[in-house]
């Protein structure tokens, strides 16, 4: 399960923007020295591609019920997902480490998420 809450956290994010302030330096300044700092992340903490478990093996079990007369039938279908593999990179995290890092550095405080606009 552990490599789906990465994941999980991603999709949750992706709506969301981060923000940063520093004293005297506008949204679009921060927002600037954001993306500076991860193109400094990306080069400095190249992608690592492993493959991966990204979901378990289970078994579905759907239930299907019905009346016949005055009883009620149900059918129970079992379906076998085996597991799923995909390649994941495993340096995100030090790669996002080292962004927030590169924005500490510059003197920036990070302010939460704010709602990401679609311009």
């Amino acid at each position: 399960m552990r490599p789906i809450i990465p994941l999980l956290l991603i999709a949750l994010l992706a709506g969301c923007a981060e923000r940063w302030a520093r004293p005297g330096t506008s949204e679009a300044e921060s927002e600037a020295m954001n993306a500076a700092c991860g193109q400094e992340a990306a080069g400095a903490v190249p992608p690592q591609m492993v493959w991966q478990q990204v979901a378990p093996a289970r078994i579905e079990r759907e239930r299907n019920c019905w009346r016949d007369g005055d009883r009620e039938r149900c059918r129970v279908t079992e379906r076998y997902r085996p597991a799923r593999y995909d390649m994941v990179d495993v340096a995100t995290a030090a790669r996002e480490a080292h962004r927030t890092a590169c924005m500490r550095e510059k003197g920036f405080v990070f302010q939460g998420y704010r709602p990401l606009r679609l311009e």
